[in-house]
């Protein structure tokens, strides 16, 4: 692949190379997959551009987008930034509040959206939106009675961009040339898990380079199929499904909703796939749960084969020769077992699976190796993305692997994780000074807490500010506990706390209501609602029998000692979780500090009383005695 300074040129390059005759985009729609070429993807892109220039657009301009997988992201995107404008992604399920904070902060000029349902948030905030000129929307179903000519579809700036064309047929050509690689391509806004989230200025180098460097440890290649299906808001999905689908011309195809995803990686069999750390951890709660459903015979011939999957993997961990016995035990349970389990999950021709936004159970990363599954651990922010990878088959389970080629890390005398290389953004938008901070020497600060091991595999112990200390003066990191109990096909989130006026580790739990459901049914449970299932005495044994198993792998001080169930289900529209599905610890320790302190102060029960938010903005109360359970 010829090396081109930004996006839009690496574009113009493949367009000239495939035109019609390569697909570059393959889309969902109606349930037929329908496949755009790169002359398609190349067309789209400029007369979307041209009819932004029409209406307005400048050169250093911002247009915020908000939707979701679909080809128009990717076009609306590379056409900002074909006049040298910055794209900004927002989460598709954040609420106008959220909206409205990155609209107004990134000082954006245009908002593209998918639907009526993104486009009537924008409606409802703005007034607060001096410099937004228009809301572009691309899916017109519900959309034909909407006369406002602040609301125009993606189609009639398309036409618009056609005829301003053929008055200046090189004007778009001439545009991308004047792009530079040092030019903020995006501007990333951070998770928010402890406060409001900063705007993180990414270059087109920044993404180049990150992408062209993670080839070296793992080449993609044209004749590749990668599937988008995390949003396009996060960098990893940046540098993946659209810096990395342009740098090595694979085809990107997008399921036809959220969804279906299940339904449309099975009948893709991509070969490249990312998955977030909660993705991964739903699949494997998935596949353990549906075993335990299945019949006698099926279950059995799992519980012989995971153990040899096992056992090769931990083999091919070790770096130690697998004899021709365990080689060919692990040929007959592939055979059998684990490839028609990975073709129903839709990954038999994976060659390549990533997961990152959090740290995953060691547990879980294990199975999908047992499987046949080449997961690998990807570690990064939004300020450096693809930092740390597993490279081959040289990876521990507990680790991140080793920096990426061109990056290096170094540990500070607190434990923080140190970075430089070409994967460091330039800034916080509109922070000089939070930017300097976080820049220091020319390190980035990532406030993770980190180690390496004599093998030289770096080790993710959580956020520094979340580092518990505990008995003994034992440092622990909350998710390397609550990762592993996730890994629980019954477990869907906890939070687990320690250190300071809690004496000792506690875990608030949240089941899941789908495993613990099917479960309770089998046991002849009758139960009504998530809260009331969620106290049921046999799920607190349930969940302290996944809760013992645990505490036998963690050293003394770090041993969970008493848990609750919630009685509610955490949602990031209540503000307990990011869009990217992160705690957000400091709310969460404010928000449930007096059912803390009952845990504390010994008691067996606690009255709760939560206020939740529904989807269409009303409130409502939920009201419950939540038990609290010593582990002994």
């Amino acid at each position: 692949m010829k090396q081109e300074d930004t996006l839009p040129k690496h574009l113009k390059h493949n367009y000239e190379v495939w035109g019609h005759r390569k697909t570059a985009i393959r889309h969902k729609r109606l349930g037929i997959w329908q496949e755009f070429s790169w002359k398609d993807y190349y067309e789209n892109v400029k007369h979307f551009a041209l009819g932004l220039k029409a209406l307005g657009l400048r050169e250093g301009d911002k247009i915020c987008i908000l939707g979701d997988n679909e080809p128009e992201w990717y076009w609306a995107e590379l056409a900002c930034q074909s006049l040298r404008g910055t794209s900004v992604g927002i989460f598709v399920d954040s609420v106008p509040n959220e909206v409205k904070h990155i609209v107004s902060h990134s000082d954006a000029v245009f908002v593209v959206v998918k639907d009526q349902e993104q486009t009537d948030k924008m409606l409802q905030i703005r007034g607060d939106l001096c410099r937004v000129k228009m809301v572009i929307y691309w899916d017109a179903r519900g959309m034909w009675s909407y006369k406002d000519p602040f609301v125009v579809s993606f189609e009639e700036v398309q036409k618009i961009g056609k005829e301003y064309g053929s008055e200046q047929p090189n004007l778009f050509e001439g545009e991308i040339e004047k792009g530079n690689g040092k030019d903020v391509a995006i501007i990333c806004y951070t998770s928010g898990t402890s406060g409001l989230p900063n705007g993180v200025m990414i270059t087109h180098e920044n993404l180049i380079t990150t992408v062209e460097n993670w080839f070296k440890v793992d080449p993609w290649h044209e004749t590749d199929n990668y599937l988008s299906c995390v949003p396009p808001a996060w960098i990893n999905e940046q540098a993946f499904g659209i810096t990395g689908g342009l740098f090595s011309g694979a085809v990107v195809s997008f399921p036809e909703r959220p969804e279906t995803v299940e339904n449309d990686v099975r009948e893709i069999g991509p070969s490249v796939i990312l998955y977030n750390a909660r993705m991964w951890e739903d699949l494997s709660s998935k596949i353990l749960g549906k075993m335990e459903d299945g019949s006698w015979f099926k279950r059995a011939l799992f519980n012989i084969s995971l153990p040899i999957g096992y056992k090769v993997v931990g083999t091919k961990m070790d770096a130690r020769e697998r004899n021709t016995i365990w080689k060919l035990l692990y040929r007959i349970a592939n055979l059998v077992v684990f490839r028609p389990l990975r073709d129903k999950i839709g990954l038999k021709n994976a060659k390549s699976a990533y997961t990152g936004g959090a740290l995953i159970s060691p547990g879980c990363f294990r199975l999908f190796r047992a499987l046949g599954v080449n997961l690998r651990d990807l570690y990064g922010t939004s300020e450096a993305s693809q930092c740390c990878c597993h490279c081959g088959e040289d990876a521990k389970f507990e680790t991140i692997g080793f920096p990426m080629p061109g990056m290096e890390v170094r540990i500070n005398k607190e434990g923080q994780m140190l970075w430089k290389g070409p994967c460091v953004f330039l800034g916080y938008y509109k922070d000089p000074e939070k930017s300097a901070e976080a820049l220091a020497d020319g390190w980035y600060n990532s406030g993770d807490a980190g180690d390496i091991d004599e093998d030289g595999h770096l080790l993710y112990l959580d956020r520094l500010s979340d580092m518990m200390e505990l008995e003994g003066g034992l440092k622990y990191g909350p998710q390397q506990i609550e990762g592993r109990l996730k890994f629980s096909p019954f477990i869907k989130e906890v939070v687990v706390c320690g250190g300071g006026k809690i004496p000792y580790v506690i875990a608030l739990v949240q089941i899941s209501l789908e495993a613990v459901g099917k479960w309770a049914e089998r046991c002849h449970i009758p139960y009504t609602t998530f809260a009331d299932l969620s106290q049921k005495e046999k799920v607190y044994d349930l969940v302290e029998t996944e809760l013992k198993n645990l505490n036998t792998k963690l050293p003394e001080a770090a041993r969970v000692k008493k848990f609750v169930c919630l009685h509610k289900e955490l949602d990031p529209d209540e503000e307990e979780l990011t869009r990217t599905r992160k705690l957000r610890r400091g709310y969460l320790m404010k928000k449930y500090n007096d059912l803390i302190d009952a845990i504390v102060e010994g008691k067996d029960t606690f009255f709760a009383t939560a206020e939740v938010k529904y989807t269409d903005g009303s409130r409502g109360v939920i009201s419950t005695s939540v038990s609290i359970r010593t582990i002994f």
